[in-house]
């Protein structure tokens, strides 16, 4: 059996109890991150379909009907957006036959099937995201060392780790895939090469608040056309916008996003890191290192069906935190995420600074570091517990 289906993704006890109230339920998330294994693994007896089979989506297209009928008890369908006109038929049955679990739909294009979503089935159906592995899940994967370099090179998508296949080769036919099946799907992207190009170029953009209009003069494409790319690759969950902290502090802030990738494997590949030694030596690699963090903090969220309240902080003077995370109004971590092995007093220095307006705000230092331990004024921990923290203990500094 592969290791891809000796742990039990966070997402399927919620698909369950969903499939007791809605009579649709609906996950997104990019390829390759598991969506057809978990559906198969959360509803075993229902019969399995991809609309990317050219008979399958043919017969479907030419008799909807047809097929709601011969399915009409249950169905998981994949990859749903590929047939738009699906979404209009199920809004009728549905709204006829209100059974809770009967239509299971997955997709990797986000983009397409939350419009159809949006004007048809509001209401009638469950909304999940499936991401990569977050670390509690990859936690119980045997051949996982723990080791930085090798954790952000071998990313954290469950195909790699079930085949075992090279990162390098993974992500290269991942990124063959994603350009051949859903880029070349969208209308206005007709040069698939300069597309791969600003894939890159994005890559290096990574952690910071890029500009359009560099990207635009660098491939010499439109300012549109640049904002068209960036909405395709958050859609296709390829990245995602880190927005700016806005709350009032007296200062002047800066109130572009940030962008970062959802999976470092991908990341790497595109920065051309595909050893080890490569990526610690690369000046990129604090940057690498933030991006494991935020995506994670992200990906668990989402698995968990929280709401993900991220931001950066970052005023005209140059004062900057890595990242804001809200709770509620009265609890908010601020966190500086440093790759070292070494606490250093000036870890906390810009924290400290912002504190000053707003001493409820809580100091976080994640690091790759040996420690974990919560002192009075901050709280310092290794990245591989990060989601273990409130079982430390206080001590007193």
């Amino acid at each position: 059996m592969s290791n891809v289906l000796k742990f039990e993704r966070k997402m399927i006890d919620h698909l369950k109890e969903s499939s007791k109230y809605y009579p649709v339920i609906s996950l997104a998330g990019p390829r390759q991150a598991g969506k057809s294994t978990l559906l198969r693994m959360a509803f075993p007896d229902y019969p399995y379909v991809s609309m990317e089979e050219p008979d399958t989506a043919h017969n479907v297209k030419t008799d909807p009907r047809g097929f709601f009928k011969k399915y009409g008890d249950g169905v998981i369908i994949d990859e749903a957006q590929k047939l738009p006109e699906l979404f209009s038929y199920l809004q009728s049955i549905v709204d006829h036959d209100r059974r809770p679990g009967r239509f299971i739909l997955s997709g990797s294009q986000n983009y397409l099937m939350h419009r159809n979503i949006t004007q048809s089935l509001a209401g009638r159906i469950d909304l999940s995201t499936l991401f990569p592995l977050d670390f509690s899940e990859i936690n119980s994967i045997p051949n996982w060392d723990k080791n930085t370099y090798s954790t952000v090179i071998n990313g954290f998508y469950p195909g790699r780790w079930s085949s075992d296949i090279p990162p390098k080769m993974f992500y290269s036919n991942y990124i063959k895939t994603y350009l051949e099946r859903d880029v070349s799907d969208l209308v206005n992207v007709g040069n698939l090469t300069t597309f791969r190009t600003f894939l890159k170029l994005i890559a290096f953009k990574c952690g910071t608040q890029y500009k359009m209009t560099d990207l635009s003069n660098d491939l010499n494409i439109s300012v549109n056309t640049v904002k068209s790319w960036i909405s395709i690759l958050e859609s296709s969950y390829i990245i995602f916008l880190l927005p700016s902290y806005h709350r009032n502090f007296g200062k002047r802030l800066l109130k572009s996003s940030r962008l970062y990738f959802y999976d470092t494997g991908l990341l790497c590949h595109l920065l051309g890191l595909h050893k080890e030694e490569y990526v610690g030596s690369s000046d990129k690699y604090g940057m690498i290192f933030e991006n494991l963090i935020i995506a994670e903090k992200h990906k668990y969220k989402a698995h968990r069906h929280e709401d993900p309240d991220m931001f950066f902080f970052r005023d005209s003077n140059g004062l900057e935190v890595d990242l804001i995370e809200v709770h509620n109004f009265h609890d908010i971590d601020m966190i500086e995420i440093k790759s070292g092995l070494t606490f250093r007093s000036e870890f906390i220095s810009n924290m400290s600074k912002l504190k000053a307006f707003d001493p409820k705000m809580k100091m976080n230092i994640i690091y790759d570091g040996d420690e974990t331990i919560k002192l009075r004024d901050y709280h310092l921990m290794n990245w591989r517990q990060l989601h273990e923290h409130r079982r430390t203990k206080t001590k007193v500094n």
